[in-house]
């Protein structure tokens, strides 16, 4: 196991993990208690910290200077990013369609959802790009 297909594994755990925080959090206390309670701000930040922290120490214990990338490494991250852009797009746009298919009879949207559009999109790029890493080193092992 080389050390980029460990870094995906961690970063696909890490981010896995605060995205479906995100969404199961926010559809439990709903957009307009979110806004409303402070409480549950501090708390997402709390998860959004702990979450960057451990990408952060992550890359500290991993950043080796004798570490081997060869072509391989690099097509497959190449891909990885080809694909986990074209699904970040895909997954932006549902989720817009969606708000405004929702909404579009009140016109207004809760900023709560902006929020979640914002940090959501961040964590599904991380996780989704670094899960593909790692269903791209399983298949060519």
């Amino acid at each position: 196991m080389n050390v980029n297909y460990k870094r995906s594994s961690i970063t696909c755990i890490v981010f896995g993990i605060l995205f479906f925080y995100l969404i199961i959090h926010f559809a439990v206390i709903g957009p307009l208690e979110f806004q409303s309670e402070r409480i549950h701000k501090v708390i997402a930040a709390a998860v959004i910290i702990v979450a960057m922290s451990s990408f952060a120490i992550m890359l500290l214990l991993t950043n080796k200077k004798d570490k081997v990338f060869d072509e391989r490494d690099s097509l497959i991250q190449k891909q990885s990013s080809m694909v986990g852009l074209m699904l970040t797009g895909i997954f932006v746009f549902l989720f817009s369609i969606i708000l405004f298919i929702s909404y579009e009879d009140r016109g207004v949207l809760e900023v709560s959802w902006v929020w979640l559009i914002a940090y959501t999109t961040f964590s599904f790029s991380y996780f989704i790009t670094s899960l593909i890493s790692v269903y791209l080193y399983i298949r060519d092992d």
